[in-house]
């Protein structure tokens, strides 16, 4: 007889998205994952002019704006016939950078980690620093959801591994702030970046202005080499199940990103059956069986079958893997192979903590790059090759980026001045998509035989780790 465990909504995520599993002989047997809401950002931009795009596509999210405006601008670019000057180029990958860094912050420390700490142990502290004194105070009288009423699980309750947490809990939140402002310096404003334009960006750029994100990109790199790193160790090596454990397909996707005068940081490509081959765009297509929509992609409340309003991307019929692993299976990177073999893993495989390790190396790998790109930013030369923005362009573009999340597209049709057509494939969609093709979505096929232990009302604490080991971002994915 199977237990049935549904949680609705899943709490500690961008978005809105429910699971359902069932689970037999201590495992799950049966998974949905849906998305809940309908955002319709793609009809949105319909009839629009192009360039509406550059900030209308950063509202797809509240957490990962920026990527989506050069995602969108890189496909502006190409119906503009314009490519940015070297600095533009520079500036564009430190925005893209450093927010991507931070994203990998927020998603370990406040959005992961309570599946794993029992923030509770972190109370009673009655030692000389000022910061945990302030801290255990507060879990002690707030009363917080935080400390409560958890999920039943099997959480590290050792005091000192706590208070540590609980310090770069915190101090995670202040290097995103401090690190936002670095971004405003060159993007304008944070959130939802106004100097990202086709052509470059317009900021002008100073020798001060790049003294203070170096000064952010510093305190950003060393609490990722002195906290981040250590801190996702330790839940590798107190939970090495989880190298076994949230499984999918073993199939990876990643772009081609981030350039600098010693080549590309990202090679693009798909693994699948074990062999790296190059990406194909016409070979993606996203199946509708089991989403609400209609052939056209319009909403539609009442499809028949279906559960989700994620849609189901295939890369010629198979569901991807993508985000941070997936970029270090792709490029069979041999610092994190080095990596994972200090846990006794030799391959680079879809798991849990591979996830989580992954994000955390990448984060290193992405600070050691914008210290050496941003010193190719030569003060006095252009930021950007301006155009006309009202000019009535026709023509088809495709930014191929990346998110914190994994890879991303923006694909923009126009006519005389007005968008005819506008598709995102976004990260959280080939992540979350639903059961499509006679194929679970990754998400789904990862769930599928992972033990359950702890359960109740609440759900299974091992079913809400495996979810947010991909960060989901459900406002994105359903676009």
């Amino acid at each position: 007889m199977s237990t049935l465990l549904s949680v609705d909504p899943v709490s500690r995520i961008e978005g809105h998205m429910s699971v359902e599993t069932a689970v037999e002989g201590g495992r799950v047997s049966k998974v949905r994952i849906a998305g809940n809401m309908y955002r319709g950002m793609e009809r949105l931009l319909f009839n629009r002019h192009p360039v509406d795009s550059a900030r209308i596509a950063q509202r797809i999210c509240g957490v990962c704006h920026e990527v989506h405006g050069i995602s969108s601008v890189m496909a502006l670019e190409q119906i503009f016939k314009v490519t940015p000057p070297a600095n533009g180029q520079v500036l564009r990958d430190m925005i893209l950078g450093l927010h991507i860094v931070t994203d990998h912050l927020l998603h370990f420390y406040n959005l992961c980690s309570p599946d794993y700490i029992d923030y509770a142990a972190a109370a009673g502290y009655s030692g000389r620093d000022a910061n945990l004194k302030n801290i255990s105070d507060w879990i002690s009288s707030s009363g917080t959801m935080f400390v409560i009423n958890k999920t039943p699980g099997d959480y590290i309750r050792d005091k000192e591994v706590a208070r540590r947490f609980a310090l770069h809990y915190f101090e995670a939140l202040k290097i995103r702030a401090e690190a936002a402002s670095g971004l405003a310096l060159i993007g304008g404003k944070v959130p939802f970046i106004h100097a990202l334009l086709p052509g470059g960006i317009t900021t002008e750029i100073t020798t001060d202005t790049l003294m203070r994100y170096y000064h952010v990109l510093t305190k950003t790199a060393d609490f990722v080499n002195n906290s981040f790193i250590p801190d996702v160790m330790v839940l590798a090596e107190r939970y090495p199940e989880y190298f076994r454990i949230g499984e999918a397909y073993n199939t990876f996707y990643a772009h081609t990103s981030l350039k600098s005068k010693k080549g590309w940081l990202f090679n693009s490509g798909v693994i699948v059956d074990g062999q790296k081959q190059p990406f194909d765009y016409k070979k993606v297509k996203e199946l509708l069986n089991s989403s609400f929509y209609n052939p056209d992609g319009s909403p539609n409340e009442s499809a028949k079958g279906a559960y989700s309003w994620i849609k189901a991307p295939r890369y010629n019929g198979f569901p991807l893997e993508t985000g941070p692993l997936a970029r270090m299976a792709v490029n069979n990177d041999q610092g994190f192979r080095q990596f994972l073999a200090r846990f006794g893993q030799s391959s680079i495989r879809s798991s849990v903590m591979g996830r989580l390790l992954a994000r955390a190396y990448e984060s290193r790998l992405l600070c050691n790059y914008l210290f050496e790109r941003s010193e190719e930013f030569v003060i006095g030369k252009s930021t950007i090759n301006h155009v006309d923005l009202q000019a009535n362009v026709t023509g088809e573009g495709i930014g191929f980026s990346l998110a914190a999340r994994g890879a991303l597209v923006h694909h923009i049709k126009a006519y005389n001045g007005k968008v005819t057509d506008y598709r995102m494939i976004v990260p959280s969609t080939w992540n979350f998509g639903p059961t499509a093709g006679g194929k679970h979505g990754v998400a789904e096929k990862s769930i599928l035989g992972t033990p359950v232990r702890f359960g109740g009302e609440s759900g299974s604490i091992e079913v809400g780790r495996v979810i947010r080991s991909y960060d989901p971002c459900t406002a994105c994915s359903v676009h």
